[in-house]
């Protein structure tokens, strides 16, 4: 389905691809939050990282469902995230702390992982004008349709492992278990990206979404395989 913006024609099914999926975009944070805990030891960086990753969704998505019937506006821009950058920068420079950068990077994940460059009405807000048209299909719909996916779950489970993990907990031999089911599910999902067929994990036909969501579920298998060594390290503390 194609509809036309003040950016031009954009494909809505890859526009919308990964919107809903929040174990996706939470298991991206939590990754995002590991390399940041490996650049400066401080394990803050990972909660503050998830939580920059879902902020999107949190803000938009309640203006969409009561307002705009549209789930990407303010907090899914460009500007939005080089703002939370900027204040993330100065407070790294004032303080050397680096949680408001973390904070802004998990934002940053969050629009890339929902393609924003193919909707650039909204991601160029406030300078292109207004948002996109409201969505044909209910908001509410929308996001109940994409939880029933194989795939969210997959990304649920690998965000809890590695939760349970940043939490202290042995998770043994499931770690390397679940990081190969979820190579092999990734390869799948790849597959799908590359034929252009439908893919059952997903819900989705197209290259965009697909080939998205092998790459983080790629990144997830070798986040959960090096969750336990990275925040197992007796000598790794929180600062």
């Amino acid at each position: 389905m194609i509809y036309v913006t003040s950016g031009g024609l954009v494909c809505a099914e890859i526009e919308r691809s990964l919107t809903m999926f929040l174990f996706c975009h939470v298991l991206a944070g939590i990754l995002v939050g590991l390399a940041l805990f490996s650049w400066r030891g401080d394990l803050r960086v990972i909660p503050l990282a998830v939580l920059g990753a879902v902020l999107p969704d949190l803000i938009d998505k309640p203006l969409g469902l009561l307002f705009l019937s549209y789930g990407r506006t303010f907090a899914h821009s460009l500007a939005f995230a080089v703002l939370l950058l900027a204040l993330g920068a100065f407070l790294y420079w004032r303080t050397r702390s680096p949680l408001g950068i973390a904070l802004a990077a998990g934002v940053l994940s969050h629009q890339v992982l929902d393609l924003m460059w193919m909707e650039p009405a909204a991601w160029f807000w406030p300078f292109s004008g207004q948002f996109p048209p409201p969505d044909p299909e209910p908001l509410l719909s929308n996001l109940l349709r994409d939880f029933t996916q194989p795939a969210e779950w997959i990304f649920a489970v690998a965000s809890v492992s590695i939760g349970l993990v940043f939490a202290g907990r042995r998770v043994g031999t499931a770690a390397p278990v679940l990081s190969l089911a979820m190579a092999f599910f990734a390869m799948w999902i790849l597959f799908c990206a590359i034929t252009g067929s439908g893919c059952v994990l997903t819900g989705w036909d197209g290259r965009g979404g697909n080939l998205v969501a092998a790459l983080v579920m790629f990144s997830g298998a070798a986040g959960v395989d090096r969750a336990g060594m990275v925040l197992g390290n007796p000598s790794s503390s929180a600062r």
